[in-house]
């Protein structure tokens, strides 16, 4: 149990720097209707967010930490394949391809801790 609430306040520190900062920094390109660069520190920080609130139900290498990743990876298998689909088909014309990996990068490392926020409160 020391273990999960080490790496909590751990994600939790790191998610309350890293969120205010890329908003300071991506504030000026979503003022401009520019695509933001740094949109990915955004998404880490909410990431790490959400592994903080994760952590108990991780850390306890027991069967249920192993059902949760094992449903969850299943789960953003076809999460990432229908995300890759929708991209192709609606923006890969409009954006530049560095535009849509960063696109792809933001979904992938946010819905990967969401569907295990999903799966912890099933199982």
């Amino acid at each position: 149990m020391k273990e999960a609430r080490k790496n909590q306040m751990g994600y939790l520190f790191l998610a309350i720097i890293i969120i205010p900062l890329s908003i300071y920094t991506n504030y000026p390109y979503i003022a401009n209707g520019e695509f933001p660069v740094g949109v990915m520190t955004f998404f880490l920080g909410t990431s790490a967010l959400m592994m903080a609130y994760l952590s108990p139900h991780l850390y306890p290498k027991d069967e249920r930490t192993k059902e949760i990743i094992g449903k969850s990876m299943t789960a953003n298998y076809f999460t990432l394949f229908a995300t890759i689909t929708l991209l192709f088909i609606t923006v890969a014309k409009t954006r530049t391809a560095s535009e849509v990996l960063t696109i792809l990068f933001c979904i992938m490392v946010t819905s990967i801790p969401l569907t295990m926020i999903i799966y912890s409160k099933r199982i």
